[in-house]
This record gives C-alpha cells, sequence and structure tokens, in this order.
C-alpha cells in the first residue's frame, strides 16, 4: 500500500510522522525531502516555549542542536513509514559524534534548517548513520551546527536487548 506524502509538511501535521509529542517535539516543520536519496529538511522555530528555553541568554544551548537533527531523521523513517503504510517506530540516539560548532546559544525568534543525509543504513537491524547540518536561517550560509548521529528504530525494549546482545557482547 503506498501512500503519498507532501514534500511541504506543516507544524499542525508534522505529529502525525513523529513520537515526540509536546515540548519534547522539537521540529516545527519539514520543507522538503528525498526519499531516493534519503535527504530531509526540516525547521525549527525557537521560542521562549521551548523545553530547553534559558531565560539568561534568551535562546537554548547549541549542544540542543542534536536533538533537532535527531528529530528531523526521525521524520524522514516516519514518512518512509507512512509512503509503505508501515507503524512508525521510535528511535533512539546511540552516538553523536564530529558535533562541531561555534556557537553557545540557538537564540529565541531565530528558524534553525537541519539538513539530514543519510549515510550508512543497516535494514535487518535498522540502524542509521546521518551526516547533518544546522543553519541559522536566514543568517551566513556555512552550517552553525554539524554533527554526525546514529541511531536506530526499535520496536520494543527487548528489541533493543536482542541488538544490544548481537553486536555489544
Amino acid at each position: 500500500m503506498n501512500i503519498e506524502v507532501p514534500k511541504f509538511i506543516s507544524e499542525n501535521e508534522i505529529a502525525e510522522y513523529l513520537p515526540h509529542r509536546g515540548k519534547m517535539l522539537l521540529l516545527s516543520r519539514i520543507t522538503d525531502y528525498d526519499m531516493e536519496h534519503r535527504i530531509i529538511t526540516g525547521e525549527y522555530d525557537i521560542t521562549k516555549d521551548c523545553i530547553f528555553y534559558e531565560k539568561e541568554a534568551d535562546g537554548i544551548p547549541s549542544w540542543v542542536s542534536f536533538e533537532l537533527m535527531a528529530q528531523t531523521i526521525c521524520a524522514l523513517t516516519g514518512i518512509a513509514h507512512k509512503l509503505f503504510g508501515r507503524k512508525i517506530l521510535p528511535g533512539m540516539i546511540l552516538s553523536v559524534t564530529a558535533f562541531k560548532t561555534d556557537l553557545e546559544w540557538l537564540k529565541a525568534g531565530k528558524t534553525m534548517r537541519m539538513t539530514m543525509t543519510e549515510d550508512y543504513r543497516d535494514d535487518e537491524s535498522a540502524l542509521y548513520n546521518y551526516v547533518g547540518e544546522l543553519f541559522v536561517a536566514g543568517e551566513d550560509e556555512k552550517p552553525a551546527v554539524t554533527a554526525k548521529i546514529s541511531a536506530i528504530e526499535i520496536e520494543s525494549l527487548e528489541q533493543l536487548k536482542e541488538i544490544r546482545g548481537r553486536y555489544l557482547e
């Protein structure tokens, strides 16, 4: 069963593709994706309502950007599942490497634009590696943050234990 998913997904529709809810939903919209090349671009509008907002800095710490990137990855896998009529699964970050930024804070009132490109996938274990770039929309076209993120989709904690046993013991 194939379903169409629009290339632009608004804030009102984004929750259909992610398991995150409430203040832990850190993605405002999807602006584009390419399933063939496994690339997605999403945006997050930083507001004072953000769970990570710190009044003294009028923003969120730049390290939170890896969660913005991870939720963008989650949206791509959610879109893929929706396109093929499958259940959307929760994911977990396994590692964040090569994290680079010159920013200490991502300021309120700004929009962050995340572009994530799949670098590796293992369909059997549902393990994915992505290279990510975060830009402050409307500012310098050089990425404000770059990182590599490894993530995994799981159906249950038992599945995670099985995978852990297979790869880590």
